[in-house]
């Protein structure tokens, strides 16, 4: 089943790269404002950090994984590019939840809440969390609200990288009967032989013919009980880093 999200006011290369850089200009500007230490603590060695872990993959996923590219990817590259969508998402959550701590030891929202107790409490789309923001700033607890659906989607994302069967990229996609037949051809050399080698061929050269026979399409696979969920790479990417840029400039803004 694939999950698919519009076109349409998805941001460019360039204009996800000049708010990536403003962002980091207005980290600069708010490095030292901290009173409390472990705010800061969060916010330059958790935050800041995983926002350049965060571009590094959007940038290697754009250029691997263009939605232009047709050639399939090597077993190589299909592999980097899992481990930088793996990492995109677990980066991507926890930026945010350095973003929560960093509101969380500034303000003191919840006094019952610490490092060391209670933490799951704490998160910019929880619950008390929200609760206690009310009363601080309303501006942001309504920005949190508004994407608690997205928050709780972000799960599928990172929680099989975290603790179930990380994201994969196929190399390549077949999708007529002809590329099926070819597929299929090429893939039963490798069922002659046991061994590593099948004439003057590396079974790994076998499979990387039989993958040759489809297209590259950006898209990654989710294994899941109900079966393998299949979406954009590129559009879902674009969508998630849109909002996750809205919400980093709103709390490096406020604070």
């Amino acid at each position: 089943m694939q999950k698919s999200i519009g076109l349409d006011n998805l941001l460019s290369d360039n204009e996800f790269l000049r708010r990536e850089s403003e962002l980091r200009s207005s980290t600069i500007a708010k490095q030292d404002i901290f009173g409390d230490v472990n705010a800061q603590r969060h916010f330059n060695e958790g935050f800041v950090r995983r926002h350049y872990m965060l571009q590094s993959s959007r940038l290697f996923l754009a250029k691997c994984c263009s939605q232009f590219r047709k050639k399939p990817l090597s077993p190589y590259e299909a592999t980097e590019s899992a481990i930088h969508l793996n990492a995109y998402y677990l980066n991507l959550c926890g930026a945010l939840d350095n973003l929560a701590w960093v509101l969380q030891h500034e303000w003191q929202l919840l006094p019952s809440v610490t490092e060391d107790k209670n933490r799951n409490k704490c998160g910019l789309f929880k619950e008390d969390f929200l609760g206690s923001l009310n009363s601080r700033n309303l501006e942001l607890m309504n920005l949190f609200g508004q994407y608690k659906n997205w928050a709780k989607r972000l799960t599928d994302f990172r929680d099989p990288a975290a603790h179930r069967i990380p994201i994969y990229v196929p190399p390549s996609v077949i999708t007529t009967q002809e590329q099926i037949d070819k597929f299929s051809s090429v893939l039963d050399q490798s069922n002659i032989s046991s061994s590593f080698e099948i004439g003057d061929k590396p079974i790994s050269e076998i499979y990387q013919e039989a993958q040759a026979v489809g297209n590259f399409e950006p898209l990654m696979v989710l294994s899941s009980t109900q079966g393998l969920l299949i979406y954009s790479i590129d559009r879902q990417i674009r969508s998630d880093h849109d909002i996750y840029l809205t919400i980093a400039k709103a709390i490096v803004d406020t604070v």
